[in-house]
């Protein structure tokens, strides 16, 4: 007896479509980011910190959640503060940082703060002594490139020196000493390489890395 062979219905196939789900992700990464870009073209000092630190929450769970509340509230009001040229705001895993160029504060190979950034000083210096921020320490960081200091023994001193600076402007304005922490950091963190791959300078980096950095940061 001839059994019938059983004969499958045709059926469409399906491609795997699971590739879509990072792909989705991918594109809604870079719209995020052209959003920002096109957005920071006409940011004021204080909408774009504001964003950065956005991000810093969004993207650094190590953070702990420190850039919240009253930390969050110093970001907004310094971004308010008008400060001058030279001076960046924004947030790291650790507080909000304030940093201020070189170029702006000393002499080359100085240590003297410059009279015209006084007035930018001052107004940190009030922000810090509001009762709501006192809670808070402060590190100063003097930072600079890798050029050997003429002037002192090493960019050790230098750096040192320039942080020291900065924070006798800040007491001589009231805020607290016992608040600050200050730290030499010589060339040791550049923000940007100080020489390109062939070991030749680069001059503009150089400037960049010299730089005083404020960070407010819980005790």
């Amino acid at each position: 007896m001839v059994k019938k062979k059983h004969t499958e219905e045709p059926h469409e196939e399906h491609a795997d479509e699971t590739w879509l789900i990072p792909y989705s992700d991918l594109l809604t990464l870079l719209l995020a980011l052209f959003i920002v870009l096109f957005a920071s073209s006409s940011l004021d000092k204080k909408k774009a910190a504001m964003i950065e630190a956005a991000f810093t929450q969004a993207f650094s769970p190590s953070s702990g959640g420190q850039i919240n509340g009253g930390l969050m509230d110093f970001l907004d009001d310094v971004g308010g503060l008008d400060l001058g040229e030279g001076i960046s705001l924004g947030t790291d895993n650790r507080g909000v940082v304030i940093e201020i160029s070189s170029v702006s504060l000393f002499d080359q190979d100085g240590t003297e703060i410059k009279k015209k950034i006084i007035p930018d000083l001052n107004k940190i210096a009030a922000l810090l002594k509001e009762p709501r921020y006192r809670r808070f320490q402060v590190v100063v960081e003097g930072h600079t490139d890798d050029t050997p200091s003429q002037r002192y023994k090493s960019n050790w001193d230098l750096s040192s020196l320039r942080a020291s600076s900065v924070v006798q402007v800040l007491v001589e304005n009231g805020v607290d000493l016992n608040r600050f922490k200050v730290v030499g950091m010589s060339n040791i963190a550049p923000k940007y390489p100080n020489e390109d791959a062939l070991g030749n300078p680069i001059p503009g980096n150089r400037e960049r890395n010299r730089r005083v950095v404020i960070r407010v940061e819980p005790y």
